[in-house]
């Protein structure tokens, strides 16, 4: 019981953080079309949901283990997965570009 609390508590401070700053980041540094922010939007939000639930179940199964700071690496490492694919659609603009 004390366990599902604890990761009820984690999940609710880690979640906004890692669904709010790649979209953040690309509302603040983009200047693409409103289609195109939508669609990056779209697959940020998706990156991030499928790394967020890769990240819990190895935290998850690294606590069980006894590696706490393990655990807790892997959820902070994860956060940077849903950047990946604005950082290639940025590179791919600026080659474009030039």
């Amino acid at each position: 019981m004390q366990d599902t609390i604890v990761w009820l508590i984690i999940a609710a401070f880690y979640a906004p953080l890692h669904y709010l700053l790649p979209v953040l980041v690309l509302f603040i540094t983009g200047n693409e079309s409103a289609d195109v922010r939508k669609r990056l939007v779209r697959s940020a939000l998706i990156d991030a949901t499928l790394s967020m639930a890769v990240a819990f179940a190895v935290a998850i199964y690294l606590a069980g283990r006894q590696q706490i700071s393990t655990a807790m690496l892997v959820l902070l490492l994860a956060m940077g997965f849903p950047f990946v694919r604005l950082w290639r659609h940025r590179r791919e603009m600026v080659e474009t570009n030039t």
